[in-house]
This record gives C-alpha cells, structure tokens and sequence, in this order.
C-alpha cells in the first residue's frame, strides 16, 4: 500500500502512472523548474503548487492562464483548496489527474474521524476551520475578537472586555456596533462550519468561545 499522498494520471501518454507529493511546496507548471513539469501550450509557467499542513494536502492556481479545475470547477486565482481522495484535478482542461490520499484514509472509518475544529494563526491573521483556510478572510476586527475569544476559550468575556480589547479603552462603543460584529463573526464560522457553534452568548454576561473537542 502506498505511503504517500499523490496523484494518479488520468489521460495522454502517462495515464495510469502516479505524481508522489514527496516535498512540499510541489509545483507544477510549463516551467523546468517546476516539480512537476507539463509540456504544453496551455499550461502557465507556474500553473499551480500543492502545499501541506498537518496530513491536509491544498492546491492552489498560481494565477494561471487557462485556470486549474477542482470537480469541474475552476479556482480563483491564488485560491487554496484542500483535497480530499477522488478529487479530479484538470490542469488547463488538457490533462486530468485524481487525488489519492492513503495517508488519511488507510483503515480509517470515516465516521469514526474527527471533524477538526478551529485554529487561529495570529502571525499570518489566518483562520482554519475543519482543516481549510477561512476564506475571504476575517475583517480586522473580526479576526481581533476572535483571537480574544479563542486565547480566554471557555471563559465568559465581558462586553466591557470586548470593548478595550477590539476598539481601545475609553472608547464609546454602542451595543448595536457590539452585536453587529459579533453577528457577522458567528455568521462567517458558522457558514464554515455549520454543525458546531463556537460562540455562545450568556445572557447578561457575556461571550464565550468553545472549541471542537
């Protein structure tokens, strides 16, 4: 059984034959310098790469002419998508490969995995949710709340507390503003992860962050 995550050709004169993710980042594009190199018109320079975090493997369009295709749908431009096996990847429309993942599939139930839950990088203002980037990204103020929430999880945090910690001390902020952002943060996870909540308001006291467990 293979050890490694990897791609199977699906067409032209290398059908059948398998492309190891060895390294990462794996690139692929018309380019020789590329990991992978595809020779044909069609395909930009550097077409697209594939990158890694955790067992998760993404492929990104690296803002290709003729675009990279996931399931017949094409990513935006420097658009990050994680693959799961049985994903078909097109380059271009010229040439197809299928996702093969035995590293996080080998003799696991899939009803037995865990749903990954939240992780915060406040060096890179990044947010993961179920092991995919949070994209388009979280507004400024969003992504400071969060990381208030986050860094005091399971702990009540004050309007009060909000307050200095988003917008400053002494400043006058109205509840309606509070709410708003609280809103629109609990909106953008829940749209990201519609079967967990990971704000919960008590009434008269406050916000609290929970995580997946």
């Amino acid at each position: 059984m293979p050890t490694v995550q990897r791609f199977l050709i699906q067409d032209g004169d290398r059908a059948g034959k398998t492309v190891e993710l060895s390294a990462f980042p794996f690139t692929i594009g018309r380019a020789r310098d590329c990991q992978y190199v595809l020779d044909f018109t069609q395909i930009s320079r550097l077409h697209a790469q594939c990158t890694r975090d955790h067992l998760n493997v993404f492929i990104e369009d690296m803002g290709s002419t003729n675009g990279t295709f996931v399931n017949d749908r094409r990513l935006e431009p420097g658009e990050t998508y994680r693959l799961r096996a049985g994903d078909v990847v097109s380059f271009a429309q010229v040439c197809s490969w299928v996702f093969d993942d035995p590293v996080t599939t080998a003799q696991i139930d899939p009803v037995d995995m865990p749903i990954p839950g939240l992780e915060l990088d406040e060096d890179a203002a990044q947010v993961w949710i179920a092991g995919a980037p949070l994209d388009p990204p979280l507004s400024p103020n969003q992504f400071i709340l969060l990381a208030l929430l986050v860094e005091r999880a399971g702990r009540i945090v004050s309007r009060d507390e909000i307050v200095e910690f988003v917008w400053g001390p002494a400043k006058d902020v109205s509840d309606q503003t509070i709410d708003a952002l609280v809103s629109r943060l609990r909106k953008r996870l829940q749209d990201a992860d519609p079967a967990h909540d990971y704000l919960v308001t008590r009434r008269g006291f406050g916000l609290m962050f929970q995580n997946r467990t």
